[in-house]
């Protein structure tokens, strides 16, 4: 443990059973103020929660099934929350990291061993994750067309970063 209380990194290790057909709740607020505490917790998710609705009752006009608005809703919020930072520097891996032992001879002749311009550095959807680290660039292509119904700019950036001519 560090003497001082500062630095840009944190984990928290919470043991919570939860019996059969239970519930458990954990609140969690990362801040500066330590005595803010949790008093207007209820207030800001509330709020969160009218933002959201109001979000996609305007998206969602024109559909009357109240089922497939929801579909729709959970299928847009799991491709924003399949984002993730992607880094696959080509180089770097078949290099190894210095402070690990080194990676196998058969690393120089496997998959991508001759993609040597490729540095990939950035916010990707991911469609498949299981696919990690190797991103599936046509599922993603097409993910961009609903992914541009709740956020234009990152679907369009998207495709950008697939098409470009680097």
């Amino acid at each position: 443990m560090k003497p001082e209380p500062t630095g840009t990194k944190m984990a928290v290790h919470w043991e919570l059973p939860v019996p059969p057909g239970g519930t458990a709740a954990v609140r969690l607020r990362l801040s500066a103020d330590a005595a803010r505490g949790f008093a207007d917790f209820e207030t800001i998710l509330e709020q969160r929660r009218r933002e959201a609705d109001e979000f996609y009752a305007a998206l969602q006009g024109e559909i009357s099934d109240p089922d497939v608005r929801l579909v729709q809703r959970q299928a847009l919020a799991g491709m924003i929350w399949s984002k993730q930072f992607y880094y696959y520097d080509v180089p770097e891996w078949l290099r190894g990291d210095g402070a690990q032992p080194p990676p196998p001879p058969e690393r120089r002749r496997g998959r991508n061993h001759a993609w040597t311009h490729l540095n990939n550095a950035d916010i990707l959807s991911m469609p498949d994750k299981w696919e990690y680290p190797w991103y599936a660039a046509w599922d993603l292509a097409f993910h961009c067309l609903p992914l541009a119904l709740v956020d234009v700019e990152f679907a369009k950036g998207q495709l950008l970063l697939l098409t470009r001519e680097w």
